[in-house]
């Protein structure tokens, strides 16, 4: 029998497994008020200058979400909320990919100062990964895309690219810096929330789940704990994220109010360069 099979009169869901159930419920709960969708539940993402990376994030972020909010509904069968690490990972995998997305919003800022048609309409990259210093350090990912634009910015050709990009349009607050710093402490590696152990000296020790409370294992501002076997606050854990995720979502849609209006003046160039070239001829 197939997980879910569509039926002329709505659908039929095999809940044979025990520890399923739970969450059936609520899918079928779901499905009761909004159907399901059969369409646009798998697809890609489209060329951009941040080569889809904050369409993914967005999706991550947005899974990191579901998975909170069924864990604190009591979807799961385990204790407290749930399994804390999927929707840790998720949250922070949405944060490093939004960050790699402005690193690559950046570098097709740096190209337009040396072709100002270029699109930005980016389906493919050589050598992706040595574009990022460090593939997963979120904070210097993050020192690098603000070093990078900040530079670009105040350098910014207004000769033939117009006015520059506002740079505080482009940066995160001070507060949600000290934010995504805490979280780059708490998982330097972006292991720690998808495996459950960690590795010491060669020796794998499992990371365990403590109800124990020592408010000096917690990070200040994030809440998060600095090792396993502690209880923390997951509300403020999931505030502090949802403060990152909003500032960077802030970002990227200055991005791409900067990618409208520069793909507009491109096009209104283009149309004077054919006019010009059918008038010389």
């Amino acid at each position: 029998m197939p997980f879910i099979e569509v039926v002329e009169n709505g659908y039929i869901i095999d809940d044979s497994f025990w520890n399923e159930g739970t969450l059936i419920d609520k899918f079928k709960n779901l499905i009761s008020t909004t159907g399901i969708d059969e369409l646009s539940i798998a697809c890609g993402v489209s060329p951009s200058p941040d080569f889809g990376y904050f369409e993914l994030g967005d999706r991550f972020w947005r899974a990191s979400l579901c998975i909170y909010f069924v864990g604190v509904t009591g979807g799961f069968i385990e204790r407290g909320i749930g399994y804390s690490e999927p929707w840790l990972f998720n949250a922070r995998h949405a944060i490093e990919l939004y960050i790699k997305g402005q690193i690559l919003s950046a570098f097709w800022f740096e190209e337009l100062h040396n072709d100002h048609l270029s699109s930005g309409y980016i389906n493919k990259v050589e050598g992706l990964k040595k574009k990022f210093s460090r593939p997963h350090g979120i904070y210097e990912l993050y020192q690098e895309y603000q070093k990078r634009i900040t530079d670009l910015i105040g350098n910014w050709n207004s000769d033939e690219l117009r006015d520059p990009p506002n740079i505080n349009a482009l940066l995160l607050s001070q507060e949600c810096q000290e934010l995504l710093k805490e979280l780059d402490e708490s998982d330097k590696t972006s292991f720690r929330f998808r495996y459950p152990s960690f590795k010491k000296e060669n020796v794998d020790h499992l990371y365990q789940l403590g109800w124990q409370h020592d408010k000096t294992e917690l990070f200040p501002q994030t809440g998060l704990p600095k090792a396993s076997g502690y209880f923390f606050d997951h509300i403020k854990v999931i505030n502090s994220l949802h403060s990152i995720m909003k500032e960077l979502k802030s970002i990227e849609s200055y991005l791409g109010g900067c990618w409208d209006y520069i793909g507009e003046m491109q096009e209104w160039a283009m149309d004077m360069m054919s006019e010009f070239s059918d008038y010389t001829y």
